[in-house]
């Protein structure tokens, strides 16, 4: 008897009538662990349509080599397989098998592309971790500018977004065009509130331990002809290991950008960095398949801008952290309303995949008494550097 064909569905998320969201499809029928070529064609066109897939109905768990060989796939022409963030350092052992990465993200062994990140406990006998093994989770009391949340008041189910980003280290190695998640545990309690913190007022219902996302398409949408003009023709310069850079300073409390108190840890205090990786990027990146263009700044990491309004105009070079901070305010800001954000609710075995060039996306805080959150995550360094967007008639 011949096997039953399966029968793929495609379908795109409907966000209501509140909602600008206008990304994400939802996808059944394909089991990741048996991945074809003619499920890839589907995949890859899909993703790149929607912007974020949520495979539903897995039959099991996604492995972990099945989780790098769907990720790499997205970029043939990346021959080492290397981590978006670089090698490793030393972690841990158990029975004789050395385990790589964080505190917030060590690597699983069989797969050291694909990292554990989320807080609490993993399973049991998960992957060659040790008995008992607790992933180190976030908080945004050692990242914020104060004042935090209350403990008692995030226990009730107080939120922050933690960290508005696209994947990628900004220095040296380049950004990923894909991020994949899998959700193994997640928490258990009512929705939390993600609050804004930023004197509007604005605060947001969500699931616990959502990835928060906004599209860049949406960002770029919302600036103003002259800020639209600006985003085409400027580049912003990244720091050198911007993450150890920004890791003594404090972040807004929305998590979009540093607040400029003069904290950052000085560039001759960093690791050996070399100015031929500093990597400076368009702020305009181009989808390479629907040509769809996507503002795409990570406010936290710049260290420089070059600001030009045409092609054959003068360009202003921006040292100033504090005017970068605010020139990158004013762009991010305008999208970061709940009405352009989508929060994912991840549910157990489900898988989410995404375009890291064209996405935003955030962590969320939740009760501690909610449980573990056990996530797979797998991202890996591109084979290029993102280039500058063609720039429309209208802005030439």
């Amino acid at each position: 008897m011949p096997s039953a064909v399966r029968e793929i569905q495609v379908e795109p998320m409907v966000h209501g009538p509140k909602s600008n969201v206008n990304f994400g499809a939802t996808v059944r029928g394909i089991d990741l662990n048996k991945l074809t070529d003619s499920d890839f064609e589907i995949i890859h066109k899909a993703l790149h349509q929607h912007k974020l897939l949520v495979f539903k109905e897995q039959p099991e768990m996604l492995h972990p080599e099945h989780q790098y060989e769907l990720t790499r796939r997205f970029d043939p022409d990346e021959t080492t397989g290397g981590f978006a963030h670089g090698t490793d350092p030393y972690l841990t052992s158990h029975n004789g098998v050395d385990i790589y990465g964080l505190p917030n993200r060590p690597a699983i062994p069989v797969q050291p592309q694909v990292h554990i990140l989320g807080r609490g406990p993993v399973p049991d006998d998960h992957y060659q971790f040790p008995p008992g093994f607790k992933i180190k989770g976030i908080d945004h009391h050692y990242f914020h500018l104060p004042p935090h949340i209350p403990v008692e008041e995030r226990e009730a189910g107080k939120s922050r977004f933690y960290q508005w980003h696209f994947d990628g280290s900004l220095y040296k190695i380049p950004p990923p065009r894909v991020g994949c998640l899998l959700a193994v545990r997640t928490p258990k309690g009512p929705d939390v509130k993600v609050q804004w913190d930023d004197g509007t007022g604005t605060e947001m219902a969500i699931g616990p331990g959502s990835t928060a996302m906004v599209a860049g398409s949406r960002a770029l949408e919302l600036l103003s002809p002259e800020m639209r003009a600006l985003a085409y023709h400027s580049r912003i310069e990244y720091a050198p290991h911007c993450f150890e850079w920004m890791s003594t300073a404090h972040s807004t409390r929305l998590g979009h950008t540093i607040e400029t108190e003069g904290l950052e840890k000085p560039l001759d205090k960093l690791k050996p960095w070399s100015p031929e990786h500093i990597c400076t990027y368009p702020m305009v990146w181009e989808n390479p398949v629907t040509g769809e263009h996507s503002l795409q700044v990570h406010g936290q990491g710049a260290f420089k801008l070059y600001l030009k309004s045409s092609a054959d105009g003068p360009e202003k070079i921006v040292t100033d952290l504090a005017e970068v901070r605010a020139f990158l305010h004013n762009m991010m800001r305008p999208v970061l309303e709940p009405s352009n954000i989508y929060a994912h609710r991840h549910e157990e075995q489900d898988v989410i995949l995404w375009y890291n060039r064209a996405l935003w996306h955030s962590i969320t805080e939740f009760p501690e008494s909610y449980g573990p959150r056990i996530m797979h995550q797998c991202n890996i360094a591109a084979s290029d550097h993102p280039a500058a967007a063609p720039v429309p008639a209208d802005l030439s």
